[in-house]
C-alpha cells in the first residue's frame, strides 16, 4: 500500500509517498517511494499583500496538477493535501481551493497551527525517550509552533504568526514575540533539564550541516556557531559553497535566529533533529486511521 501527503506551506509546496515496511504496526517504518519539493513561496505574496497573486496561484494549481498526476502513476491508495501559515491568512484561499478542487479533484484542508503541530508530533512521538521532557519547536514560513512534551504526551502547546518568510518581508509584529516570550516563560522557563525537538525545513539543514543523524542531537552552541557563520556569507557562497537551494539559503540563518531566541529562554543545550515534518505526520495520521479500520 501506498500512502500520499501534499504539504501546502508558506515557502515550498512539497509531495511524499511513502509505503509502511510493517503492515501489522500502528506506528511503522516508512519507505519513501517519491519526494517532490517545490520552492513557490505563497507567503510572500500574503505576508504583504493578504491574498495570493495571479501569478502564485497558477504555479499552484500547475504544483497540485503535477502532484496529481504522480499520485496515480505511483497508484496511491490514500492521500491528504493540507495548508498552513499562508493559506490561512490569504483572504482569497477559498476561491483558490474551490479551483484547486474544480481542476484537480483534490481537497485542501486549511489547518490550524495546533492541528499542524499535533500531526507533525504523531510522526516522532513514539520514538522519544518516555523519561525526558522536551520542547518541540516548529519554525515554518509564517508560523513557530511550541509544544511541551512528558511521558510522550503534548502537555501545553501553541501557534506564534512567527516565521521565516514573514521575517524577511518585515511583517513579524514586535507584540507577536512578547506574547511568544511570556507563553515559553509561563509554561517553559521553569522546567529543568529540558531537551529541544526542532522540525521544519531550515533545522533539519543545520542537522545535515552539522552532520547529526536522524535522531541525533544537535548542541546550542553548534547551533550558534552555524548561524554566525552563515549570516557572514553571501547568497551566492549558501547555495554553491553549502549546497542550500536558493530559497532556503535565504531565510536559513533567520531560523536559525528563531530556534536560538526560543531555546536560549530555556534550559535547554541540545535539540534533537528527527527529520520529520508535516507530509510525515499526514501520512502517518492516514495510516492510523486505515489501521484502525482494519482493527474493526
Amino acid at each position: 500500500m501506498k500512502f500520499g501527503a501534499i504539504d501546502i506551506g508558506s515557502n515550498g509546496v512539497r509531495l511524499l509517498i511513502s509505503r509502511p515496511l510493517q503492515e501489522d504496526s500502528l506506528k511503522p517504518e516508512w519507505k519513501k517511494v517519491e519526494f517532490t519539493r517545490l520552492p513557490i513561496r505563497l507567503g510572500d505574496d500574503v505576508f504583504g499583500t493578504k491574498e495570493i497573486s495571479k501569478k502564485k496561484m497558477d504555479l499552484l494549481l500547475k504544483a497540485i496538477k503535477a502532484f496529481s498526476l504522480l499520485l496515480d502513476i505511483y497508484n496511491v491508495d490514500f492521500f491528504r493535501a493540507c495548508a498552513t501559515s499562508a493559506m490561512r491568512d490569504a483572504k482569497n484561499s477559498e476561491k483558490i481551493i474551490k479551483l484547486i478542487k474544480k481542476e484537480t479533484g483534490i481537497s485542501i484542508d486549511v489547518i490550524t497551527g495546533n492541528a499542524e503541530s499535533k500531526l507533525i508530533m504523531n510522526a516522532f512521538l513514539h520514538l522519544l525517550p518516555a523519561e525526558d521532557t522536551f520542547l518541540h519547536v516548529d519554525v515554518g514560513g509564517g508560523s513557530t509552533e511550541l509544544t511541551l512534551i512528558q511521558n510522550n504526551k503534548a502537555l501545553v502547546s501553541k501557534s506564534f504568526n512567527i516565521g521565516t518568510v514573514r521575517a524577511r518581508e518585515k511583517k513579524i509584529k514586535a507584540e507577536e514575540f512578547d506574547k511568544l516570550h511570556a507563553w515559553i516563560k509561563e509554561n517553559i522557563a521553569w522546567v529543568p533539564k529540558l531537551k529541544g525537538i526542532g522540525t521544519g525545513g531550515n533545522i533539519h539543514k543545520y542537522g545535515e550541516l552539522a552532520s547529526v543523524p536522524q535522531g541525533g542531537y544537535l548542541k546550542l552552541k553548534k547551533l550558534e556557531q552555524l548561524t554566525e557563520d552563515i549570516e557572514s556569507i553571501d547568497l551566492h557562497e549558501r547555495i554553491y559553497h553549502l549546497k542550500l537551494n536558493p530559497d532556503r539559503a535565504e531565510v536559513i540563518d533567520v531560523a536559525g535566529r528563531i530556534y536560538l531566541d526560543i531555546f536560549k529562554r530555556t534550559s535547554i543545550t541540545e535539540i534533537m533533529t528527527p527529520y520529520h515534518g508535516l507530509k510525515d505526520g499526514i501520512i502517518q495520521d492516514l495510516w492510523e486511521r486505515y489501521y484502525s479500520k482494519q482493527k474493526d
